[in-house]
C-alpha cells in the first residue's frame, strides 16, 4: 500500500483492482460512525447483521473513490475482506494503515 494521508492511500482489494482511498470528511464520518457503533472491535464475534454494518461502512469509505463499487453491494462482497477492511477503516481515520 502506497501512502500519503493527504493524496490517499492505494489499496489492493480482494478482486486484485488498486483503489486509491481517502480519509472521511466530516460528513462521512457522520454516516460511518453510525454504522460501526456497537461492533466488536476485535471482530471476535461477528453476526450477518454486523457483516452487514461493515458493508455499508466500507462503502461510505470508497463511495468517493469508487461510486460503482460502492452501490454494487455483490461487487462489494467481493472486493472487501477482513484484511481490506481494516486497512479501509484505518485511512478513514486519519491513520496509517501500516503502522
Amino acid at each position: 500500500m502506497a501512502n500519503s494521508l493527504f493524496t490517499g492511500t492505494e489499496v489492493e482489494f480482494a478482486d486484485g483492482k488498486t483503489r486509491l482511498v481517502k480519509p472521511l470528511t466530516i460528513r462521512q464520518l457522520r454516516k460511518f460512525v453510525k454504522l460501526v457503533d456497537g461492533l466488536d472491535a476485535n471482530m471476535t464475534s461477528l453476526s450477518d447483521e454486523d457483516i452487514d454494518k461493515m458493508l455499508e461502512a466500507a462503502a461510505v469509505i470508497i463511495e468517493k473513490s469508487d461510486t460503482k463499487l460502492a452501490e454494487d453491494r455483490e461487487a462489494l462482497e467481493d472486493a472487501v475482506d477482513i484484511v481490506v477492511f481494516n486497512a479501509l477503516v484505518s485511512i478513514a481515520m486519519g491513520t496509517d494503515p501500516n503502522a
